[in-house]
This record gives structure tokens, sequence and C-alpha cells, in this order.
């Protein structure tokens, strides 16, 4: 049983780490609704073991490496479904200070940019996939390492290889398109 001291303390743990392990779980899985499910079964998991755990020191590290955990067994056990509507895709306008400072073309090969990656990133195997993710949101190799629950070369080695695959199927993506441009 928790404090009203350990429980706010808890409550302003999660709301300063919340926002970044949704948009991380959400990059793992691709869809909101399950990305808000995962975090917050890992916060209910880390909140059940609260007086285990040192969570200002540890707690993001042993977060995110529950939200890795979560999704790659999610992954993992689950048949992937192919579906031809495309009305699950993240249509989401882009936000910027100044509205005017793009031009329409501008916003439109920004969002294809950002569809290139987000395919590109679902070629990767789950660890590598995480391993960028984690790396995008800042985070070192040991950070990562810790998160992903292996040792931090291994975890260079993971971003690494992620970065050269998502290049080279970037690249073949960018050659598709200068090939039709073309005819």
């Amino acid at each position: 049983m928790l404090t009203n001291e350990q429980r706010q303390r808890f409550g302003a743990w999660v709301a300063a780490v919340g926002p970044r392990a949704i948009a991380y779980a959400r990059s793992l899985v691709h869809d909101e609704s399950r990305a808000d499910d995962v975090v917050q079964e890992c916060f209910y998991r880390l909140l059940r073991r609260a007086d285990a755990y040192d969570l200002e020191r540890d707690g993001v590290k042993i977060l995110f490496r529950a939200i890795s955990n979560l999704c790659i067994n999610q992954a993992t056990r689950e048949k992937a479904l192919l579906s031809l509507n495309s009305s699950h895709l993240d249509d989401a306008p882009i936000t910027v200070a100044d509205p005017v400072a793009l031009r329409p073309e501008q916003i439109l090969q920004h969002r294809e940019l950002e569809q290139a990656i987000r395919d590109a990133l679902q070629v990767l195997p789950p660890l590598q996939r995480a391993a960028i993710e984690l790396r995008a949101l800042g985070m070192s190799k040991e950070e990562i390492g810790e998160a992903l629950g292996v040792s931090a070369t291994n975890a260079g080695v993971l971003v690494h290889r992620g970065r050269q695959a998502l290049a080279r199927e970037l690249e073949s993506l960018r050659n598709i398109v200068d090939s039709d441009e073309k005819v």
C-alpha cells in the first residue's frame, strides 16, 4: 500500500515520463490505442512493484524495457493482417509554429517522407526498430541496451544495422520514384 506522498511522487513521475513512453510505444505498435494500453499496462506493473524500485533513479530504464518487451512479445505472437483499408493510418495534419511557413507541396513532401520512413521501419526486425526509435528519442547506447536487455555494444550494433537497413530501404524507394519519373 502506497502512502499519499508516494502516490503523489508516482503521479508526478508518470506525468513527466508518460508522453515519451507513449511516443515510444506508438512508434513500435503504430496504433495509438494499443500504445496507450501497453504504456498503461507497464505503469500498472511498475505501480504494483513500486516498493521494489527506485522510480526516480531507475524508473525510465525499467519502463522503456518493459514497453520494449511487451511490444516485441505482442508483435511476435500476433499474426500480421494485411488491410486494404488505409483508414487506420495516421493522417494528422502537420502543426507548425507559422502555418504559412510551408507551401502545400512542401507539406505533401514532408508527409510522403514520413510515410516512407514509417514503411521502411516496418521492414526492420523488432529489436533494430526499437533501438532506432530509442536513439531517436535521444537515449544513449547504454540506456538503449538497458531498455532492450542487451549490452551497450550490442545496442550500438542494433542502431548501426538498423540505420543501414533503413537507408537501403529508403534508397530503394527513391530509385523506384526516380524510375517512375523517367517514364
